[in-house]
Parts: C-alpha cells; sequence; structure tokens
C-alpha cells in the first residue's frame, strides 16, 4: 500500500508502463473507489497484491496532509488450520488512547448511529491489524482444564463463604486456591523443564 503517484485512469502512458510491470510481476491493484489525493482529485494512493482478498477505504475526514489516509482490511478464509493468532492488546489499546479524541469528537458532532457504525468498523479492522499469526507448533499452552476449574470452584466457594459469612466455605475456598496455584507452579515447571 502506497502513494504511487500514478492515476491507472488518467496517466495515460505513464499508467500503461505501470500496469505492464505489474502483470509482468503477477500483481494487481487494488484501488479505493474515492480520489485519494486532496490537491489533484485522483486516485493515486492503491495497494499491489498478489492472490490476496484485500479492500480499500480512504478517510473522508480532516487530515493535515495532502493526501486521504487509506484503511486497508485482509480478508482471511481461516482455512490454514496449523496457524493461530492472538490479539497484541497493548499495541491495540495504545493506538486507541490516540485516537481517544478524535473519536470523543466524532461522537459528540454526529449522529450515533453513523459513528457507531464507523467506530465498530475502526474496532474490527484495527483489531485485524493488531493481530500476530504464529504456527501451532509455536503456541505456547495454556492452562489446564483442570486448574481452571479448581480456580473456578474456589471462586464461586469465595463468593458464597462472604454473601453467607460461613468460615468453613471460606476455609474450603482458601484450599482450593492454595491447590490451584500449586498445581499452576508445578505444570509452569514441567513447561520449563521440557
Amino acid at each position: 500500500m502506497g502513494d504511487f503517484n500514478i492515476d491507472i485512469k488518467r496517466d495515460g502512458d505513464k499508467a500503461d508502463r505501470f500496469v505492464e510491470w505489474m502483470d509482468s510481476c503477477s500483481l494487481g491493484p487494488v484501488v479505493p473507489d474515492t480520489n485519494t489525493s486532496l490537491r489533484s482529485d485522483r486516485i493515486i494512493d492503491y495497494a499491489i497484491t498478489t492472490g490476496v482478498d484485500l479492500t480499500i477505504q480512504t478517510y473522508e475526514g480532516d487530515t493535515f496532509s495532502d493526501h486521504k489516509p487509506l484503511l486497508g482490511v485482509l480478508i482471511s478464509e481461516g482455512g490454514n488450520m496449523g496457524e493461530r493468532s492472538r490479539t497484541i492488546w497493548s499495541v491495540f489499546s495504545l493506538f486507541l488512547s490516540y485516537t481517544y479524541a478524535f473519536w470523543e469528537k466524532e461522537w459528540n458532532s454526529e449522529l450515533y448511529d453513523a459513528t457507531y457504525e464507523r467506530f465498530i468498523s475502526f474496532l474490527s479492522s484495527l483489531n485485524t491489524r493488531c493481530q500476530h499469526f504464529f504456527t501451532s507448533k509455536h503456541a505456547r499452552p495454556s492452562v489446564p482444564q483442570e486448574i481452571i476449574k479448581i480456580l473456578a470452584q474456589s471462586r464461586s466457594l469465595s463468593f458464597k463463604a462472604k454473601r453467607k459469612g460461613d468460615i468453613i466455605l471460606r476455609t474450603e475456598a482458601r484450599r482450593l486456591r492454595n491447590l490451584a496455584r500449586f498445581e499452576l507452579k508445578r505444570f509452569q515447571q514441567e513447561q520449563l523443564a521440557k
């Protein structure tokens, strides 16, 4: 995705040479529906891909650049079962903090339905962008189901003990919590020893 300074539809020979080069490399352009240059009213920013389902849209709000910002969404069928992903939430929340003032202004100035749809679309795109993909063989094992079950049981008993004021239930909840901690530490040590 980038600023190519060539309008494929309007630049004649220059555009033809560029399209021929893309064809020779088995590449194809993904062009947004609206113009991307604010100075010349032309579409000169787009993406070039090969065999990838990608959509691009332009941001139509205020910008300090002479180009409209582009947002690309990569569509995946999820066919590769040997690949996993995780969202890097620290990056997600950091980027969200950078855009907070913008979205606050949008919520105060526009119709709620339109802003809501744009915000959800933004969150979805941001989540997709903040995903890290890795092969299954590099995946770390999560907490075993037995330990999760013990923790849930301990939490349930703890709430019940607090609600009823029952000391015996509180003692049992503490015993289960300590058992879960011990099992989790043992599990982690086994994983480190591998």
